[in-house]
């Protein structure tokens, strides 16, 4: 049992560090009397883009609209793989209010946009970067982190 989970963690090490995945944990979990074992979950690192084409993502927390949110599609990852329906973004995990497949960083693939209602996500002062999940169309865990900076609001004389 401890030779596969070795073999197994080696696995993921190597794969990982050639940019073949990334592996999130496993469940060492024997599922009978003979020693078998069942690998736990997997979970794919995606690289995300918060407010494509800007840096840094500023953000106000007060802002009544919407965060843009890119999954991009790269070499080891389609972006059209994930099930929009499971995606969550921020401290709050908000779902998207609109979702597309497009070109966003103008690479010739597609990659998946998605519009996240601001004050839904939860993020506030303090927060230096935003988390999205969610699954895949096979269901496979998703995970992906972007720096935010924060901004205060729009002060108007006299307040």
């Amino acid at each position: 049992m401890k030779r596969v989970l070795f073999s197994l963690l080696m696995l993921a090490t190597v794969l990982s560090a050639v940019g073949a995945g990334s592996l999130a944990y496993f469940s060492d979990t024997e599922t009978s009397s003979g020693n078998t074992f069942t690998a736990g979950i997997w979970l794919i690192e995606v690289e995300i883009d918060i407010k494509p084409g800007s840096f840094p993502n500023s953000i106000n927390p007060d802002n009544e609209g919407v965060i843009p949110v890119a999954i991009l599609t790269t070499a080891d990852f389609n972006a059209v793989d994930v099930n929009p329906d499971t995606v969550r973004f921020g401290p709050s995990r908000a779902e998207a209010s609109h979702w597309a497949l497009e070109d966003v960083d103008k690479d010739g693939d597609i990659d998946m946009i998605l519009h996240f209602n601001t004050q839904d996500t939860g993020i506030a002062a303090g927060v230096t970067q935003a988390e999205l999940v969610g699954k895949t169309v096979d269901g496979t865990d998703i995970h992906g982190i972007d720096s935010v900076n924060i901004v205060p609001p729009t002060v108007t004389p006299g307040d």
